[in-house]
Parts: C-alpha cells; sequence; structure tokens
C-alpha cells in the first residue's frame, strides 16, 4: 500500500527525504520525477519510480499518474521535494485530489529562489544581506568597477542555479579572467555580485505554516559532522523572514557570520527540502514529519539548538555498527537506510577509493606531528560524538 508521493528532480534532495521518511515509518513510497531519480527504482525506500519530464509537457500524465495512486489507497499524502516540484504541483494544484504537504505558492517560490528577488525582499524588509548588484550578462561584469565598489575578492554567481553552480570568490583580476570572462563554460546569465562576507558559515532550515515559524535548526560544517547550535540573532531573522513572506512550508538559508563585527548576514534561500536533510534527523528533528503530521504545538516553537551528525557513511564508523544491527529506534532505522540501500550504497562504493585517500592523508599528516595528534587519530577510527546530541 502506498503512502506517500514523493515529487523532485533532484536526486540528492529526493534520497534525503526518503530517508527521513524511513526513519519514522516503515509507508511504502512512490517517487516522480526525472531522469535523474530513476536509480531510486533500485531502492528500497521506494515502491515504484515514475519518469517524467517536470518542465510542463508531461503535467496531465503526472496528474493521471497521482489520480491513478488515489484510487487505490485514498489516504496518501504528496510530497514536493524540490523547487521543480514545487513548482509542477503549483501548476495543477486544482486537479489533484490529495492532500500536500505545504509548499509556497509559485509566486513566493520565485522570489526565494531567485537570489537577485530573495536581495530585494531582504533589503525591503530590513534583512541583513551583503551589498549585492545585478548584472545582466558575464560581458557586462567591469572588474575594476566592482573591486572598487566592493574590494577584492568578491562573489559572483548565477541568480537560480544551486548546488554553487557557477559560484566564483574571485581573488584577483587573473582568477576574473581565467575563470569567468575567457572561461567559455562559464555561460551562466543573469549574475549577481556580492560582497564578500569573511568569515564562517551558518545555515538554518525551517518548517513555516501561513507565516507563522513552527520548527528550525541552526547547523555549522565541521569536518565529517554537521553540529547544530543555538543563534538568537539568526532565529529572530528567520521568525522574522517568515512573517513578512507569509511563509508556507520549508526552507534552508545559507547565511555568514562576520569574522569583525559577528554580525549575520543572509546570504541566500532554498524555498525546498535540502541534501543534509537527515543531520537534523539524527539529532531528533524530522523536517518531513512535521510537515506531514503538522501536530500543534504548545509550548511554542519547534528548535533543535545541540547535537552532532556525522556525514561519513556509517560502514566506515565502526562506533556506529552495534547501533546499526541493534537499535530499533529512528536513529537505527536510519542508519540501515543509508548503509544498506542498493543507490546510496553504490555512491558510498564509488566514493571509498577518495575517501580511503583522504583518510591517508590525514593518518599521515597527523604521525608527521608527533604524539599529540594520537588523540585526533584515533577519532578517525570512530566517532566519540558518533552523531549523537550533545
Amino acid at each position: 500500500m502506498i503512502n506517500f508521493i514523493v515529487v523532485g528532480k533532484c536526486k540528492r534532495v529526493v534520497s534525503a527525504v526518503l530517508l527521513a521518511l524511513r526513519s519514522f515509518t516503515d509507508a511504502k513510497c512512490v517517487v516522480i520525477g526525472s531522469e535523474a531519480t530513476a536509480v531510486l527504482r533500485w531502492s528500497s525506500l521506494c515502491k515504484r519510480q515514475f519518469t517524467m519530464d517536470m518542465q510542463g509537457s508531461d503535467d496531465g500524465r503526472f496528474v493521471q499518474t497521482v489520480h491513478a495512486i488515489v484510487k487505490r489507497t485514498p489516504h496518501v499524502v504528496l510530497i514536493p521535494a524540490d523547487c521543480d516540484a514545487i513548482r509542477l504541483v503549483n501548476r495543477v494544484r486544482s486537479q489533484l485530489p490529495l492532500r500536500v504537504t505545504p509548499i509556497p505558492d509559485l509566486a513566493t517560490l520565485d522570489m526565494f529562489d531567485n537570489k537577485w528577488l530573495f536581495y530585494q525582499f531582504c533589503t525591503r524588509h530590513g534583512l541583513p544581506v551583503p551589498d549585492t548588484r545585478f548584472v545582466s550578462a558575464k560581458s557586462a561584469l567591469d572588474y575594476d568597477a566592482i573591486a572598487a565598489e566592493f574590494g577584492v575578492p568578491f562573489v559572483v554567481k548565477p541568480l537560480n542555479q544551486a548546488g554553487s553552480t557557477g559560484v566564483q570568490i574571485i581573488r584577483s583580476k587573473a582568477h576574473f579572467e581565467t575563470a569567468i570572462l575567457h572561461d567559455d563554460g562559464y555561460d551562466y546569465g543573469p549574475l549577481i555580485v556580492q560582497r564578500y562576507i569573511d568569515g564562517k558559515d551558518i545555515d538554518v532550515s525551517f518548517l513555516a505554516i501561513g507565516g507563522r515559524l513552527c520548527a528550525y535548526a541552526v547547523q555549522q560544517s565541521a569536518p565529517s559532522e554537521i553540529v547544530f547550535v543555538s543563534h538568537a540573532e539568526l532565529e529572530a531573522l528567520t521568525a522574522k523572514l517568515c512573517h513578512a513572506g507569509a511563509y508556507h512550508g520549508v526552507m534552508h538559508v545559507d547565511a555568514r557570520i562576520d569574522a569583525a563585527s559577528g554580525k549575520v548576514y543572509l546570504i541566500e534561500s532554498n524555498p525546498r527540502f535540502w541534501a543534509t536533510l537527515t543531520a537534523s534527523v539524527w539529532c531528533g528533528l524530522n523536517f518531513v514529519a512535521e510537515s506531514i503530521v503538522q501536530a500543534p504545538r504548545t509550548n511554542g516553537v519547534l528548535c533543535l539548538t545541540s547535537g552532532a551528525a556525522n556525514t561519513r557513511h556509517p560502514l566506515l564508523r565502526p562506533a556506529a555498527w552495534r547501533q546499526l544491527v541493534g537499535d530499533v529506534g529512528w536513529r537505527g532505522r536510519l542508519l540501515r537506510a543509508v548503509a544498506f540501500d542498493l543507490p546510496t550504497l553504490r555512491d558510498f562504493v564509488r566514493e571509498l577509493p577518495v575517501a580511503g585517500m583522504r583518510f591517508l592523508s590525514r593518518r599521515t599528516s597527523m604521525l608527521l606531528k608527533g604524539p599529540d595528534s594520537m588523540t585526533a587519530i584515533a577519532e578517525l577510527h570512530g566517532n566519540p560524538i558518533d552523531g549523537a546530541a550533545r
């Protein structure tokens, strides 16, 4: 029996949603996506996978497929995982006879999925963002003028690419000419130019219902793990963003803490689920489950402000093996799904040689530094935190 339809074009994001689902339920899922998600038909997390064009030509087929599933299982819930899926569902929403997890309307999605429109939204509502300029094409970029206005380094990025695609931190005129101006492969446009914030990355993920913040998690990346922290300023900015944008759905916002002032700047927003979704699941906040259940909050906003999730594959962490086998709770289910699901295992095997070289490189480097580094070497063999909340 099918309980959930997960829709999405991006394999990493769709896979993260499937893993989050498996961590709290054994319910069956169907995936509707692009060729990139076709490999998920071999996943134990996916009962069946349908490949469709998500840009409009298969909208009728999508509606028919959903209707056929609903006819057999009327209680099924549809989960749009990424921006392509949200656009598709918005186009045909009136024809869908089932419950859909919270998603923004098309105008709101387009605003938060466009780096220039996001910048304009933030400046209108007094949310801190780096100084930014719109550029129609790379041929319109003037290095000397940009360096005079923003200083060096500065950032150049496309308006609507994901996963850091096309993002360049320009540190010199020679770098600018090589990486952008004279690179035929750099054919993005339009672009934005942004002041570089020298500091640390910090991200916030959240679920909002009708402009009201319901759940959030603030995270930072560390070697081999994602760490969740408390940050009052970013938490307040998140609530303000939700209210000002009347936001409905999940979002992941990239931010940066200025090293000199400590001030937080919002860099860009991703109005969808995100690839590191399972990190918060491991630490106790499952945004997919919250989107499905939407339980009333008697104690205010649900927040994740501590904990750490290891980003290495469970089979590389001996400290996780006992939990992998014996834990019957959400962490055990998540570990087993990550470790033994065929598409995930295939990716792990492909990356194993690179991971091995990184391990040997770190081990050699630590040995050369002497006895003081032996504790760090021991941590490479396991994980003293092992993803548990701290």
